[in-house]
């Protein structure tokens, strides 16, 4: 394998992370290690800035980061969390290289490992599996994003805080009650009281 001395720590999650969404060879697997790059993100700085136009894909190989946008009176909703071992992109971004609505903001020190996104393309080109992998990534990340939207048209408050506590309960113990509060779309009083009534069942 051919990648530098940055990648090492990261290349078992990653290939962990990418023979999850398709299977990989290793001569699938050798095609991706020349197009990664790895960034050191400290935390509470941003990955990717609303009106910058999203040129990579991006694994985080450590850390935490969540994606908000501003709404029209300039607060901040968080829209997603992505933990260690995950791949995050705005999508939409990336596929037109129009500018983002969005942030991408490390909420710990975060290593990242990058991929432009024309060397991706490329990459389909060249390999079958990695056409399957692209579009079987597309359809993974359409489904997190309609998750969050559907749980907040049809879940109850604390249907939507149960629902995270179920299927992500690591998550919960590194947001902060005002992040998570954004992110399930109720007031961080109301979470504060739905998590006091958990704990007193």
């Amino acid at each position: 394998m051919s990648y530098s001395a940055a990648l090492l720590p990261y290349i078992p999650s990653l290939t962990t992370a990418i023979t999850s969404i398709h299977p990989m060879t290793e001569e699938d697997l050798e095609l991706i290690w020349p197009l990664t790059t790895y960034k050191a993100q400290q935390k509470a700085s941003l990955v990717l800035q609303e009106n910058d136009v999203c040129r990579h894909i991006f694994f985080l190989g450590s850390g935490l980061v969540r994606m908000f946008y501003l709404d029209e009176s300039g607060h901040e909703i968080n829209y997603r969390f992505t933990e260690a071992g995950h791949f995050f992109v705005d999508f939409q971004s990336v596929l037109t290289q129009q500018p983002s609505r969005y942030n991408w903001q490390a909420l710990q020190d975060s290593q990242i490992l990058l991929f432009p996104y024309p060397a991706i393309q490329q990459l389909y080109q060249r390999s079958t599996a990695w056409t399957n992998f692209g579009r079987l990534m597309a359809e993974h990340v359409y489904l997190q994003l309609n998750e969050r939207v559907e749980m907040l048209l049809f879940m109850t408050p604390e249907e939507r805080y149960r629902s995270v506590v179920s299927t992500n309960p690591g998550l919960v113990n590194q947001v902060s009650l005002l992040h998570l509060s954004s992110y399930l779309g109720i007031k961080p009083e109301s979470l504060s009281r739905i998590r006091k009534r958990m704990m007193a069942q």
